[in-house]
């Protein structure tokens, strides 16, 4: 987007570019104003760009419009023919505009300087420079830049005492490129974060945390409750938990020199005795003895008329509902263990889901695994599609805000130019007096 905002305050400059315009070559002298007049000019559309004689290039004419130079790490001795910001010209422009606006000079103003070190940096930034051309206005708020606003400062007033020799424009050079590299290292690191992302990161820790309890419940499910000696461990261990929840409480309660509020803790101490329940309703479960006679033939001393011998098979069920129930009873307690308000509702809710995938589970490996797929599929839709729509909505965005830049524009333009015409009417009016 060109500008051709008519400008009073501007310095002289070219606002037409093409794709292989030379940013040192193209910008203009830079021209110091009086300091009331230099804030109202960088606080009008793209002023950061016409105080600094910058020129403000067209993004559409070139291949990466927020590509740097690369003449400030001193390995190229031309500017790219897609580069449009020089960062030494920035640097440059602004060290000499800092000594006309710093507060510690004659006739400089702390706004104005603050105003003039936002410029550098946002000019500095690709990320800030492309939020700063959408509408021409910095929007951001610079209270992070104080403490670089600072040193700045004392970069400009040592430059005051020691003069302007050479040695001194090494040193002041030399401080100003660790500065903007730090400005560009907290610009890039602050303010990335989005309703998108942050909606990304909630739903991605959620279907995270959901397939741990379910690798915890299919542990407890397919390997604890199976074997006598695992589930004694496991009830034990809860067990164990429970009487050190109840004396933390207790201890809490004591230092806080209030009594023990014995229903909630009695709520806290309650939930793993009830695991260890469920755990024991499994285990209970899949211990229900089936009498099974087979025949086989042969001789034997259990031999029935037609020759076969009856031979009495013990075999345990596969599944029960008393299995069901344990099953259940874990699972709701470990879904119910993941928010910090349960209300009624939410517990029957939660009993209901538990139940119903508890008769499709039974305890069987596979069908875990299963699960467990299913759910890694959904994170993984998760952080693919997720990026997808926040750069989907940065584009709608970009382009609203391109709009309501032009319409900021025009409308600076149509009052810059009713004031020239006021001025005109009333010098007019003064030479006729």
């Amino acid at each position: 987007m060109t500008d051709t905002t008519t400008n009073k305050f501007a310095p002289s400059r070219s606002t037409s570019t093409t794709s292989s315009i030379s940013t040192s070559s193209a910008s203009s002298p830079v021209v110091a104003l009086p300091s009331d007049e230099a804030l109202e000019l960088l606080l009008s559309p793209d002023g950061y760009y016409t105080y600094l004689s910058i020129p403000k290039p067209d993004p559409s004419s070139l291949t990466n419009p927020y590509l740097d130079a690369a003449l400030t790490a001193g390995t190229s001795s031309s500017t790219p023919e897609n580069s449009i910001i020089d960062l030494d010209q920035v640097k440059k422009n602004y060290r000499r505009l800092s000594l006309k606006h710093h507060p510690d000079r004659r006739g400089g103003n702390e706004e104005t300087f603050r105003a003039l070190n936002r410029a550098k940096v946002v000019l500095s930034s690709p990320k800030l420079r492309r939020e700063y051309d959408l509408i021409g206005l910095d929007l951001e708020d610079d209270a992070e830049e104080v403490h670089h606003e600072e040193e700045d400062g004392s970069n400009v007033g040592g430059a005051k005492s020691q003069g302007q020799g050479d040695t001194d424009d090494k040193t002041h050079t030399n401080n100003n490129n660790h500065n903007n590299n730090t400005n560009d290292t907290n610009n890039n690191n602050s303010k990335t974060d989005t309703v998108m992302s942050h909606l990304a990161s909630a739903t991605l820790a959620g279907v995270l945390q959901m397939v741990v309890r379910t690798a915890l419940m299919g542990i407890v499910s397919v390997l604890l409750s199976r074997y006598t000696i695992l589930t004694i461990l496991t009830i034990g261990m809860l067990v164990f938990l429970s009487t050190r929840i109840y004396s933390a409480l207790k201890v809490a309660a004591k230092g806080a020199g209030v009594p023990l509020n014995y229903l909630v803790g009695l709520k806290e101490v309650c939930v793993p005795l009830m695991i260890a329940g469920g755990v024991y309703c499994m285990f209970r479960g899949r211990r229900f003895v089936v009498e099974k006679e087979t025949e086989n033939g042969g001789g034997g001393e259990d031999v029935v008329g037609d020759g076969t011998v009856a031979v009495q098979e013990t075999m345990y069920h596969s599944w029960t509902w008393t299995f069901w129930l344990g099953e259940a009873l874990v699972m709701t307690l470990f879904i119910a263990n993941s928010f910090e308000k349960r209300s009624p509702g939410l517990l029957a809710l939660f009993t209901t889901i538990s139940g119903i995938f508890a008769l499709w589970l039974r305890g069987q490996f596979w069908r875990y695994a299963t699960l467990l797929g299913f759910q890694g599929v959904i994170a993984l839709l998760v952080v693919l599609a997720f990026p997808i729509m926040e750069m989907i909505l940065e584009q709608i965005v970009e382009e609203k805000m391109k709009k309501v830049g032009e319409k900021i524009r025009a409308h600076d333009a149509r009052l810059r130019e009713l004031q020239r015409k006021r001025n005109a009417a009333a010098a007019a009016a003064a030479c006729l007096d």
